[in-house]
């Protein structure tokens, strides 16, 4: 009697610690938590900005351009290079190097395009102020594409499709005799296309500068329409949001739950000071101490970016541009304190799609995220050309995996 009494009360015990642990899960977020991760999930994704310096910026004929032209290597040096050679598609539109490779090597790795039409500021220090104003630059950039403004041009008025589309989203390519045109001009690269350029008269300068920057505005209405989709994250979210507690934490791990808790925890790893958002990032510039300021790589970040940002002719100020002057508040009223920690800061990418998007910073140093997390966790000394904003991360090794594998739900399709 006594042994069958034991082995009842045996039982019992047994069934109510297995059942703790899930009572322990339906309580791992409390509203709190749920509402901050439900500011990161796509669900509080807003509505595309508006793009006013691109007036065809969500035309249907616009995006068609844009697309093929993306896709075309006839507008690289030699016929060989697209938009696409660095910004693939499978990978995210990255390309999967350290740095992005074209003609030669670019001295910064490739971000994704996935997403950025939510984005003020473009290339890792910011250097332009819209999508369109972004994509001119690697046309002429020596190490990427190395072509011109004018043998882009030449393509597009040779092409019977794209002269038919341009026509009708600008009302026809300007009247240029390319039989008596130098082959490429540019204010950029080599010096002979440079000197071919300056010798082009002001009036002629301008027209063909109109007909770049109206290239620009097509590439970016394409680029408009790569948006996110929704990962595993967005789901367990969603479930989280609706109550559904139990399914939410049937989708993670208790590695993804304890990396979601850690991220979240803004005194224990400060993550969402510059990780915020649908997009995962603040879309400012911040110091990291990843700066270089000697040797053959060296890349201040946004101090250069901001004056380049501001002289820029293709800016929303300047005479392209399809805004006017009351719509360019970024612009107008960007900060210009020299006093701001801008040496050394970079452009704060999003966390969404890393599992296609390494290598990992500006310069695409770290191959693997737990390096990514080790530096954060050992951050570099301040001191001379050392000074950054980061405090140690104070996490323990298994805290650190699971952060990482936090990371990968949102990399993860929503289906899986």
């Amino acid at each position: 009697m006594l042994f069958r009494l034991f082995t009842k009360c045996l039982l019992l015990l047994v069934s109510l610690s297995v059942s703790l642990p899930s009572q322990a899960n339906n309580e791992q977020f409390d509203e709190r938590d749920i509402r901050i991760l439900q500011s990161l999930s796509l669900s509080a994704l807003p509505p595309l900005p508006d793009t006013p310096s691109n007036n065809v910026a969500d035309h249907k004929l616009a995006v068609e351009f844009g697309r093929q032209v993306f896709y075309d290597p006839r507008f690289g040096q030699d016929g060989q290079l697209s938009c696409a050679s660095c910004h693939q598609p499978e990978l995210a539109f990255t390309d999967g190097k350290q740095r992005g490779k074209g003609v030669g090597e670019a001295a910064r790795n490739t971000p994704t395009l996935i997403g950025a039409a939510y984005q003020r500021w473009f290339y890792w220090d910011g250097r332009r102020d819209s999508l369109w104003s972004q994509a001119l630059i690697p046309f002429e950039a020596p190490d990427e594409m190395g072509s011109s403004r004018l043998s882009v041009l030449r393509v597009i008025n040779n092409d019977k499709r794209y002269r038919s589309y341009y026509e009708a989203l600008f009302g026809g390519l300007p009247k240029l005799d390319f039989s008596k045109l130098p082959d490429e001009a540019s204010p950029y690269g080599a010096s002979d296309i440079q000197n071919n350029w300056y010798r082009l008269s002001r009036p002629t300068q301008t027209t063909i500068n109109r007909a770049f920057s109206n290239i620009g505005k097509v590439l970016e209405a394409f680029q408009r329409t790569l948006l996110p989709e929704p990962s595993k994250f967005d789901h367990f979210v969603d479930a989280l949001t609706a109550g559904q507690q139990d399914r939410a934490l049937s989708m993670v791990s208790e590695s993804q739950i304890l990396g979601a808790k850690l991220f979240i925890d803004q005194e224990k790893t400060q993550c969402l000071q510059c990780h915020n958002g649908p997009m995962l990032t603040n879309g400012g510039f911040h110091n990291i101490g990843s700066g270089v300021f000697s040797g053959p790589n060296m890349d201040y970040g946004r101090v250069f970016g901001l004056q380049s940002v501001l002289m820029d002719e293709f800016n929303c100020l300047g005479k392209y541009s399809d805004a006017a002057p009351s719509e360019c508040t970024d612009l107008k009223y960007l900060s210009r304190d020299k006093h701001q920690g801008l040496q050394g800061a970079f452009k704060v990418p999003t966390l969404r799609f890393l599992d296609k998007t390494g290598p990992y910073f500006h310069d695409g140093r770290f191959d693997q995220l737990k390096d990514v997390m080790d530096y954060y966790r050992s951050p570099p000394e301040k001191g001379l050309n050392g000074q950054h904003e980061l405090r140690t991360l104070d996490i323990t090794l298994e805290e650190r995996d699971a952060l990482v594998d936090f990371l990968g739900l949102l990399s993860v399709p929503a289906e899986h």
